[in-house]
């Protein structure tokens, strides 16, 4: 009953993730749930902890992050609420036993993100053709509802290209390319450029793994073949805000370079915030100013000419790393980059496996990194509680699922 129960959960979790608002909590509460009572019922013990640390390098990336966050909200008298921002990250240990321990069929995690791309797609269409919105946003903003979307998208292509063993069947490779596809569009309906190149990167890798047999001019000429219908979906499709954000990006990135004006709302925005998170966090470059010296930071920056009043009112510096050199300083950017590599590590090392399962988990996992990482140029990864949540979640349910998937085979093996 208990496996069954964890399978569902693997489902629920990226399917479930717009279903409502806050539902990217979903997998994180269930998972959590199970190793809680795994834990009352001693079910587990300090041996399985020990493997975990041996055996899954994110942990180790994981409690850096925790303990250099904590000690630098101390450091710098923080709110206590700011601590919660930890949570997920305390919680993954628990979601490690859960997953691990009750070895679930990753078949349902592939077919919960086709599932999950499939609702978002039909939520993004509702709301560009039926509501007239402007953008996608799904339960929250387009930003964050686009960029969820292309991992969604990615975790069912993953599951088809790579996984080949458990999507047999013609129909189960027809739904998973089709939720993939709709996956990909999604972004493109939310009209979120934090996302665009994420997109023609998971385009062009996952086109090359499906043409790996082929000589490679066909490769090369199916990978381009992909980007052309991409190209034409944008330019024929209508109501799409792709291209117009496009333009109106050049023109305010040349502005801004030109003159340091702020013209729209994204590209010369952002840069102008990187700035401003640069001059804020160079005052106190080591360990940062914290949330409070950061605002007064901006204020003297704008009294004394070096950034505009758009960034005052925006007050958000939407980069992953130079949000947390302005706060946190340098030592708070080490320990956002041992989240990334410690996660990409854990990855990497299983990437040449001979078993499908985890060829496909660990790939999913690296892809599900550099996406992340990618969209952390344009938004604050860590400070925003859908991305964080999620990150953290999924990556540790992918390390558990890798973890349990080589003891079976390792036991399989072994009978044999």
């Amino acid at each position: 009953m208990q496996k069954k129960i964890t399978n569902i959960c693997l489902f629920l979790t990226p399917a479930c993730v717009f279903a409502f608002p806050g539902s990217y909590w979903l997998g994180a509460l269930m998972f959590s749930s199970i190793g809680i009572w795994m834990i009352a019922r001693r079910q587990v013990g300090i041996s399985d902890a020990i493997a975990a640390l041996r055996e899954i390098p994110m942990m180790w990336g994981f409690l850096i992050y925790v303990v250099l966050y904590i000690s630098l909200c101390i450091y710098h008298e923080e709110a206590a609420k700011d601590f919660g921002n930890v949570l997920p990250f305390l919680l993954s240990p628990l979601i490690f036993i859960a997953v691990s321990r009750n070895e679930p069929n990753p078949r349902n995690f592939w077919f919960g993100c086709a599932t999950g791309a499939l609702v978002a797609f039909s939520i993004g269409i509702a709301q560009i053709y039926f509501f007239n919105y402007e953008r996608a946003s799904g339960f929250r903003n387009p930003i964050l509802f686009g960029d969820t979307a292309i991992v969604l998208g990615t975790g069912a292509l993953v599951g088809l290209f790579y996984g080949r063993s458990f999507a047999e069947d013609f129909w189960s490779r027809v739904y998973l390319f089709v939720c993939g596809l709709a996956g990909l569009a999604t972004s493109l309906l939310s009209g979120s450029k934090g996302g665009w190149l994420s997109l023609l990167m998971i385009i062009v890798l996952l086109a090359n793994v499906a043409t790996r047999s082929m000589h490679i001019v066909k490769r090369l000429a199916f990978v381009f073949s992909c980007l052309l219908v991409l190209v034409a979906f944008i330019a024929l499709t209508p109501k799409l805000p792709v291209v117009h954000r496009l333009v109106s990006a050049y023109h305010g990135t040349v502005e801004w370079f030109e003159t340091g004006r702020v013209t729209e709302g994204s590209a010369s925005l952002r840069l102008e915030a990187f700035k401003a998170g640069l001059i804020a966090g160079a005052q106190n470059p080591v360990l940062g100013g914290g949330k409070q010296r950061e605002l007064v930071a901006f204020q003297d920056a704008f009294d004394a000419g070096l950034i505009r009043k758009e960034m005052i009112e925006l007050n958000v510096v939407d980069n992953d790393f130079i949000s947390v050199f302005s706060r946190q300083g340098l030592v708070g950017v080490f320990s956002v980059i041992a989240i990334y590599v410690a996660a990409f590590l854990t990855f990497w090392r299983y990437r040449r496996e001979p078993d499908d399962t985890l060829k496909a988990l660990s790939s999913m996992g690296m892809f599900f990194v550099l996406l992340y990482l990618e969209f952390g140029l344009t938004v604050s990864i860590f400070s925003t509680t859908i991305f964080r949540t999620m990150y953290v979640t999924w990556a540790i349910l992918l390390a558990a699922l890798i973890f349990s998937e080589r003891r079976r085979v390792s036991s399989g093996s072994q009978v044999a």
